[in-house]
């Protein structure tokens, strides 16, 4: 308990929640919501699995508002990526058309549907030094309340009960104050890609 916010397991009933957090946030930890006209890209990438699949850590802060944020993870990111290929991704293939022609046109939402059907894998030399992944997003309501450094340590905490030794995040290069969190959490950037363009994601990696 943080105040009035409880944290508790997440189940299938907050995925709609989820959903609508990852887009408040999708705008490198900004609201996404006007970059889309799908507004369930986001979380069917970056949050709905986590709920949908079973044997991963996600965890809900509610308060009396609902749930507020959440944060989530996989033990085993290459396992994650194999079970997300096999469980997750095929039935999302059979509900969008595979982007096609100059991408230099394409909107968001088909940068976002060319992901599902060519899902890019955690670099080696993170999956490697830091097997296990986190993510996490709180609404603006919930964010420099101490609610982020709460979910952490109990994600960390349910990672360990599991034999998770090391944790890596991927954070949007342009997200200071994201970079800012997981630097004083004890996470440390490892790498910079910017295939992704001039944002780029900084891998930020911590032993457990």
């Amino acid at each position: 308990m943080t105040g009035s916010v409880h944290l508790r397991p997440a189940s299938l009933l907050d995925l709609e929640a989820l959903y609508a957090i990852c887009l408040r946030t999708g705008d490198a930890g900004k609201d996404a919501s006007g970059l889309y006209s799908d507004p369930r890209l986001m979380g069917h990438i970056y949050a709905a699995p986590y709920v949908a699949l079973d044997g991963l850590i996600c965890l809900v802060a509610e308060d009396a508002g609902g749930v507020a944020g959440y944060v989530a993870g996989a033990a085993d990111t290459r396992d994650f990526e194999r079970r997300l290929e096999a469980e997750w991704w095929p039935a999302l293939r059979k509900s969008y058309a595979e982007p096609e022609g100059d991408r230099s046109a394409w909107t968001a939402d088909e940068f976002r549907i060319w992901t599902i059907f060519h899902p890019t894998p955690i670099p080696d030399e993170i999956a490697r030094r830091y097997p296990a992944h986190i993510h996490m997003n709180l609404l603006p309501r919930a964010q420099g309340k101490g609610i982020g450094s709460k979910l952490l340590d109990a994600w960390i905490e349910a990672a360990k009960a599991l034999g998770v030794q090391a944790v890596h995040a991927g954070v949007s290069a342009v997200n200071q104050p994201g970079l800012t969190f997981w630097k004083s959490r004890g996470f440390r950037p490892v790498s910079v890609d910017r295939s992704a363009g001039s944002r780029g994601t900084v891998w930020c990696g911590r032993d457990l």
